[in-house]
């Protein structure tokens, strides 16, 4: 266990929740300045969890999508995705969620990721096994691939991929559900772009709990440190069984 409370946590990501849940189907949207949705279901939730953080963690660093980078510079920096899937909350879908992840020392250290309308709370603390709910998660082990397995892909994956996955694909609008539904072993694994560092430091420290395991498209190692500053992963990622990925990357090209 670390000096994490991680049941705290899970609880701001369930009060988190039920705040989005008043706010869906019945939303304002604006555009940002790189044409991405914002809400006001977004900057409540992350000022909430500023404060929760802030309260709880005062020496800690807090990023977060809607209030950007502040002191990044410390061992712990959580990392906040109020709503990660907003394009699918103001569309009226139903997947999208509140991650709340932690780094130290610019590693995935614990997180939790929750989806409130199917009531999925994702979660780790840092050495301890992955849960979904009161389910451990295990990815899925390599083994053949037919036609009814799956891999997660982005909406924008037919515009700038090739791929030749003998399985389907499927589009769940949420890095952060991406990689919970790799860590549960339902996706066989997932082609993630170039996300921030909100949308994966959570997914990712339940994704390597679970035995899964992330590498760049070009093979190289990942590397979360340079985001620390707000920029976008510099490719993108696939995400898996770490003796399945480099047959996933065999599936997997830019256009």
């Amino acid at each position: 266990m670390s000096e994490i409370d991680i049941a705290e946590v899970r609880e701001w990501a369930r009060e988190s929740g039920e705040l989005a849940r008043g706010y869906f189907n019945n939303v304002r949207r604006e555009r940002k300045a790189d044409r991405s949705w914002v809400t006001q279901a977004d900057l409540e939730i992350e000022q909430l969890l500023r404060e929760r953080i802030a309260a709880r963690y005062p020496g800690h660093g807090i990023m977060g999508e809607e209030q950007g980078v502040g002191d990044v510079g410390r061992e712990f920096v959580w990392c906040l995705d109020p709503i990660d899937g907003t394009g699918a909350f103001v569309s009226g879908l139903p997947l999208w969620g509140i991650s709340i992840g932690l780094l130290r020392a610019g590693r995935p250290y614990a997180g939790v990721v929750y989806l409130p309308l199917l009531d999925d709370c994702y979660a780790v603390d840092a050495g301890g096994p992955a849960f979904r709910n009161d389910e451990p998660l295990a990815v899925r082990p390599p083994g053949p691939v037919d036609s009814t397995d799956w891999i997660a892909v982005g909406s924008y994956t037919h515009r700038d991929y090739r791929i030749t996955f003998p399985g389907k694909v499927r589009a769940l609008s949420s890095v952060a559900a991406d990689c919970c539904y790799v860590a549960r072993g339902s996706a066989y694994g997932a082609v993630i772009g170039r996300a921030k560092l909100w949308d994966l430091a959570a997914g990712l420290a339940i994704l390597a709990a679970a035995g899964g395991a992330a590498v760049g498209l070009s093979g190289a190692p990942l590397d979360l440190a340079p985001l620390l500053d707000g920029r976008k992963l510099p490719e993108p990622i696939l995400i898996g069984h770490p003796d399945t990925l480099p047959e996933l990357r065999g599936h997997v090209s830019r256009r």
